[in-house]
């Protein structure tokens, strides 16, 4: 029913969350990589039950339903194309493309083969997350006004985060977090009317940036993303009457005022 398609990181950490799930929701069935001797040790690994040496003999499996398409990020576009040609639903990892083009090419495909198309972002289904957003959709909280956050972690020895052909940095790997999160509470899915970027670079071409968005009815965003482990609170949103902090953002286990 399922796939797992690249032998890597993000890959074996989607396998290990599909296990806490019931099994009869899916079964993992094969899993592809550039290597047939990786994907075989990585479908060892995780108890799968085909490998495969080439995404395209992965593709024509007729028993596989839905893709998880978990490569680097330049490597999104052909692969999740060739899956969707071939009639397979796809969850994407983020970002789904590493431009607007790409993403509009991947949708447009998903419509014509008429199959779903997913951006994974985990953020979007954690429990904390659903209620931060029920209760601001209610009007529980007042009128969200401005939203500040600041997210880096400790991974400069990580290459997509250093590398530009890799398109990661903070730029598409750090900042969708704060920008997804901006889009749902202040802009309800519209894209902002103005839009402001400023960056820094590291010396291999990657380094941090800092947004200013602005939606009409008053909505602000202050939003900056970081390589180095230089800050990391969650977002504070001064709303009409209360002040909410999300700690841990990428994975906000709770919320409190």
């Amino acid at each position: 029913m399922a796939l797992i398609f690249n032998a890597g990181k993000i890959s074996h950490d989607f396998l290990v969350a599909l296990r806490t799930l019931p099994a009869e929701e899916h079964i993992a069935v094969a899993v592809a990589a550039r290597e047939l001797t990786r994907a075989q040790q990585y479908a060892k690994l995780h108890g799968v039950e085909r490998a495969y040496g080439s995404y395209e003999e992965l593709a024509r499996d007729p028993q596989v339903d839905v893709v998880y398409v978990g490569t680097v990020n330049p490597q999104h576009l052909p692969a999740t194309l060739l899956f969707l040609r071939a009639r397979k639903a796809v969850l994407v990892e983020k970002p789904l493309g590493v431009t607007a083009c790409e993403a509009n090419k991947m949708a447009a495909a998903a419509r014509e083969a008429g199959v779903f198309l997913m951006e994974g972002f985990w953020t979007r289904f954690f429990p904390a997350w659903n209620r931060l957003k029920a209760l601001v959709d209610g009007g529980s909280l007042g009128d969200c006004r401005v939203l500040q956050g600041a997210l880096a972690f400790p991974l400069s020895a990580v290459e997509r985060l250093r590398e530009p052909s890799l398109a990661g940095g903070a730029l598409l790997d750090l900042g969708g977090y704060g920008l997804q999160m901006a889009s749902a509470l202040l802009g309800r899915g519209r894209p902002p009317l103005r839009l402001r970027a400023e960056g820094c670079l590291h010396p291999s071409g990657k380094g941090g940036v800092l947004w200013g968005l602005e939606w009409g009815g008053g909505g602000l965003a202050d939003l900056l993303a970081l390589p180095p482990p230089q800050a990391t609170r969650g977002p504070v949103m001064p709303l009409a009457e209360s002040i909410l902090i999300a700690e841990r953002w990428t994975r906000p286990e709770q919320v409190g005022l």
